[in-house]
């Protein structure tokens, strides 16, 4: 053995052992963060596509509501009108500039359809109201056979609600809606009106002050509700559009589909918990149809319920969303996705930590027993003076070292054990020397 390396520690790379050691850690979470990244949500967009309905309709007023009460969170809305709720299905699905979100008439989106999209909540009824000319008088049977009927523009949810109902009725249907529809009406251009439309819209106010018009009963309601599970039975209660006008005259008996909140499924889920809470924020206090808290609803929806969605009905907002802005609470809540998952692996790194540390401390301080215990075994082996005078050298030797050796105050005690087995093993190797013959 050569004589540097007889006194020198088997250590290689020492210098290098924390920054390996810390290194690995870091590497670790660099690795757990790439891992873990692509599943944080992203941040909520700035800007979303809205698709409404016709100028002037519910739709278009609902939109322009959410509008406003999405800028104040910093999300700016553009709204896409259209000819109604079919349209809105097509709009969503196509794959150029697509809508993010939609309002949508139940009934409207087929079971293909429905795989590709999510429903955020359903918002408020849509009666179907057939109004026609009083001296018309339709009984139970073909009710319309023959009849000249406006059933709203291709692409709209009444279009095609009515031609759905009206399939087998040999009516003639003429394909406007809205205004167009109630002034057609009211010049006899058609014998009858359908409008799938909320209690609130402008178009109906017109007809039902119109006396020689009148609301149509649907006697059949209840029968139609089981033929088409996502229509409803509703009682419209006399008087309830003018009390002082007493309109309706009488309660009448209608069918009524829903008006949900649908988005596509790669759209920003973030957004779900907001609009959620804008729609129980503008709908908590019901309307002339719905009872209050009745919507915003989980139920009466034609795509599969958002997971997100379906999470807030149960349990309501998270802890972040209720103290917090909403923007701020989208943050805090990406963060703690982000930080729960690199605190699990760095709970185990820094509890390790003191022990690790004392470890690489005192290891500078037991490797030398290292060399001493082959120094010790030499010393054993030999009788040779030459041998032991050499045993002597390296013994004076690691001394030298040892004395170079660096550690915090609280281990020093340590070393100062080392240097005292040290001046033992050399006590004894001089002990030997001198009964061997040597010199000391």
């Amino acid at each position: 053995m050569a004589e540097s390396e007889r006194v020198r520690a088997p250590l290689p790379g020492e210098q290098g052992l924390g920054i390996k050691v810390w290194g690995t850690a870091i590497a670790i979470c660099v690795v757990a963060l790439v891992l873990i990244w692509p599943l944080i949500p992203p941040p909520l967009p700035k800007t979303i596509r809205f698709g409404t309905g016709p100028a002037g309709g519910v739709y278009a007023r609902f939109g322009e509501m959410l509008r406003d009460r999405l800028a104040q969170d910093g999300i700016m809305v553009e709204l896409v009108p259209s000819t109604g709720a079919a349209a809105n299905v097509s709009n969503l699905l196509r794959e150029e500039a697509p809508l993010d979100l939609a309002l949508v008439q139940s009934g409207c989106i087929s079971r293909d359809e429905a795989r590709r999209l999510e429903s955020v909540a359903s918002v408020f009824y849509e009666p179907c109201w057939a109004f026609y000319r009083k001296e018309l008088n339709p009984d139970t049977g073909k009710a319309m056979r023959g009849w000249r009927v406006a059933v709203g523009p291709e692409g709209s949810g009444t279009h095609d609600l009515a031609t759905r109902l009206m399939a087998e009725d040999e009516a003639d249907l003429v394909e406007i809606g809205g205004m167009d529809a109630v002034r057609a009406l009211q010049n006899d251009e058609v014998d009858a009106a359908v409008f799938v439309t909320s209690i609130d819209s402008a178009w109906l106010t017109p007809l039902f002050r119109d006396p020689r018009l009148t609301l149509h009963n649907f006697p059949l309601a209840e029968a139609m509700t089981r033929h088409y599970r996502f229509l409803k039975v509703i009682r419209i209660p006399q008087g309830v559009v003018d009390l002082r006008a007493n309109l309706p005259p009488q309660d009448t008996t209608v069918i009524a589909t829903t008006a949900s909140l649908v988005m596509r499924r790669n759209t920003h889920p973030g957004l779900i918990p907001l609009l959620i809470e804008i729609c129980q924020d503008e709908l908590a206090q019901g309307s002339l149809l719905s009872a209050p808290g009745e919507f915003p609803s989980e139920h009466y929806v034609d795509a599969p319920l958002a997971e997100e969605a379906s999470r807030y009905f149960r349990r309501g907002p998270s802890f972040f969303y209720r103290y917090l802005p909403y923007r701020l609470a989208h943050l805090a809540t990406r963060l703690m996705l982000l930080l729960l998952p690199l605190l699990t692996l760095l709970y185990p790194l820094f509890k390790s930590a003191g022990p690790l540390y004392r470890w690489l401390v005192l290891r500078r301080v037991y490797r030398w027993y290292r060399v001493l215990r082959a120094l010790e075994a030499e010393l054993d082996q030999t009788e040779d003076p030459a041998d032991l005078a050499q045993v002597e050298k390296d013994l004076e030797r690691v001394d030298e070292e040892i004395r170079g050796t660096s550690v915090p105050s609280r281990f020093a005690a340590d070393l100062y054990q080392l240097r005292q087995h040290r001046r033992l093993l050399l006590d004894r190797c001089r002990a030997r020397l001198r009964a061997a013959g040597g010199e000391k």
